[in-house]
């Protein structure tokens, strides 16, 4: 496709505007999206300059973008000196607004339908809820309230240590019972925070937190080829090399937490060895995208070790920190050590 002719040509500097609008609508994003869009300057027939650019590069979803590219002359002969001497220092450039659109995948689309449609849910229980709730807080929110409150007080505060302590002399006949009552605390308290989060108040104060991270996690690559229709989708272990931080101190805690949720599964005998046929895969990913490169084999021993049941002692995520740092922790602690001898012997050698 081409421009027609410029519109307007800058009064000093050789530079023309083209309010040309090209656009390639019967092109699908994923015949295009690994391909190379090369943009020619043609005068009088011949081309006098191009640049290219990886259409991979524009970012999905974000509207129109402005880039500007060094434009390129085509090859040609050899130049004389004189030609070389008679060129400009500053290359041509090429100012462009591009935009890239292309479909969401289907199961990203379901997602974001089902949200939206679980947060207009949310919303309209929250306009009809807010009132009178706001109504009874401010009748409780006041020096009256404690009258009826103060009897509850006391006798939270007299029978508290009565039944600590007889939980704790009766510890084996009421363990069952404090562990329903603390895995129904903990689902209540769950389900709370999430309906909380996912009221226009609580989604502010997510969106504040976390909106860095999503707008690094979308705008990247694997995030963009995750998203839309740009071809094969990336793999887990792809996804989970974009996700786990590769340093050195990020990969230790991501290791410990691994190993910490592995053997929580001796929390509940029986139920945890189920827990392990869901977490085995999960722990096998983010293990062999972390240390596959510096231990091919480690993947095999933590799918292993998560499966068969009574060994999820082992921690095979630290290991495996250990196998890919403790080298180079030992060899710098080594080279230290040997850096402080040596001035202790040069100061020993002009004392003597």
């Amino acid at each position: 496709m081409s421009t027609s002719t410029p519109k307007s040509k800058h009064p000093i500097n050789p530079s023309f505007r083209f309010d040309n609008e090209l656009r390639f609508k019967t092109l699908t994003l994923s015949s295009i999206y690994s391909s190379t869009a090369v943009f020619k300057v043609i005068q009088s027939g011949s081309e006098i300059a191009s640049c290219a650019l990886k259409l991979n590069t524009i970012p999905l979803g974000k509207g129109p973008i402005e880039r500007t590219l060094n434009l390129s002359p085509p090859t040609a002969g050899p130049e004389s000196v004189a030609e070389k001497n008679d060129k400009v220092d500053t290359p041509a450039t090429i100012r462009l607004n591009l935009e890239l659109k292309g479909p969401l995948r289907s199961e990203v689309l379901a997602v974001q339908t089902a949200f939206t449609t679980y947060f207009g849910l949310i919303d309209s229980l929250v306009e009809v809820t807010s009132p009178p709730a706001t109504k009874v807080f401010n009748a409780l929110n006041t020096k009256y309230a404690i009258i009826p409150a103060l009897p509850v007080l006391i006798t939270l505060a007299c029978a508290t240590p009565v039944v600590l302590g007889v939980c704790i002399v009766g510890l084996p006949f009421f363990l069952p019972i404090i562990m329903i009552v603390g895995i129904f605390a903990g689902l209540t308290a769950s389900t709370g925070l999430v309906l909380y989060l996912s009221t226009p108040h609580g989604r502010k104060r997510v969106n504040k937190f976390s909106a860095p991270f999503v707008k690094n996690a979308v705008s990247s690559s694997v995030g963009q080829q995750f998203l839309y229709e740009t071809g094969a989708r990336p793999s887990p272990v792809t996804l989970a090399e974009h996700t786990i931080p590769q340093d050195m101190t990020g990969k230790l805690i991501t290791s410990l937490a691994l190993d910490f949720m592995g053997s929580c599964s001796y929390l509940i005998p029986g139920a945890g060895e189920a827990f392990d046929l869901f977490w085995a895969p999960f722990q096998t990913v983010c293990i062999q995208a972390m240390y596959d490169k510096s231990n091919p084999y480690i993947k095999y021993v933590s799918f292993a070790e998560e499966i068969i049941p009574f060994t999820d002692a082992l921690p095979t995520a630290s290991l495996g920190w250990v196998k890919e740092f403790g080298p180079i922790i030992l060899e710098n602690g080594i080279k230290k050590a040997e850096g402080t001898l040596s001035r202790y012997q040069r100061k020993d050698g002009k004392k003597a």
